[in-house]
């Protein structure tokens, strides 16, 4: 679905990406993860066209056709709504831009969003299952998603990400994630990347991760295996290991524990701030 050769980004004299390249298979939901200024918004909003790289390319598959942002949808963390429309005359703009003639207001009415309301009336939650809609009615073959999700209250975040279900089961979207509340998607994400310093530090399917990162509850230092982040207690560390090996078990002095991707994005994360 998406090809990212050599490309390089900078704000100025802060660079952000250097020669980057990735691969983002068709129908694959892809997780984009890191400390704060890494580059995972920015990323996102290389390949939805939003900023140009100083160098290099994205190239789309040909089922995106000559415009590939006519089948882009990016939900960013900043929404790009017009506030001063009221929801009707919304609506109708994006329809004469996109030539489209239907629009199914389903998501509307189960949010409660009126015709009549200015979209700067509508609550964070509402603004974002509206800009969902719009997206929608265009059809979309690539979602990207940036971290929004946690924003909105636990009804209007069900019915959002029920909607990106339904859209990776029935239509095989791609979907691009960068989010930081990770139980939420952990069970719709295929595949889990890790920036680091402009650069993929990790690039793992999401079972595998989860086999390869364990906590390790210990009374003993555990300087045999490679470790990522260390937290210590007065009667016991706990050691977040990568790889791990099943080999370890039988070197264990300790119970080993499985992580959700909550825990193990945290034990990445919290490494680089050691």
């Amino acid at each position: 679905m998406i090809k990212i050769r050599n490309l390089s980004f900078n704000y100025g004299k802060l660079n952000v990406f250097t020669n980057f390249n990735l691969d983002i298979a068709e129908g694959e939901a892809t997780l984009i993860t890191g400390i704060n200024g890494v580059g995972k918004s920015t990323l996102l909003r290389l390949i939805a066209g939003v900023l140009k790289p100083a160098n290099g390319e994205i190239i789309f598959n040909e089922k995106m056709g000559d415009d590939p942002r006519r089948y882009i949808g990016f939900i960013s963390d900043s929404l790009s709504l017009y506030e001063s429309l009221k929801v009707s005359q919304a609506i109708d703009f994006h329809k004469s831009i996109y030539k489209i003639n239907d629009f199914d207001d389903t998501l509307l009415k189960r949010t409660k969003i009126q015709y009549h309301q200015k979209i700067k009336e509508l609550s964070m939650g509402q603004r974002v299952i509206f800009h969902l809609n719009l997206i929608l009615s265009t059809d979309p073959k690539l979602l990207l998603i940036d971290e929004i999700i946690h924003s909105i209250d636990v009804y209007l975040r069900g019915i959002f990400l029920r909607e990106l279900i339904k859209l990776m089961t029935e239509k095989k979207i791609t979907v691009v994630f960068v989010n930081l509340n990770f139980r939420d998607i952990e069970n719709i994400v295929d595949r889990v990347i890790l920036l680091k310093d402009g650069e993929i530090a990790v690039d793992e399917e999401i079972e595998a991760l989860k086999s390869k990162v364990k906590k390790l509850i210990s009374k003993t230092p555990s300087e045999m295996f490679p470790v990522l982040f260390q937290v210590d207690y007065s009667d016991h560390s706990e050691y977040y290991i990568y790889p791990f090996k099943e080999e370890y078990k039988a070197q264990v002095n300790g119970e080993v524990v499985d992580l959700d991707l909550t825990g193990i994005v945290n034990a990445f994360i919290g490494g680089e701030y050691i």
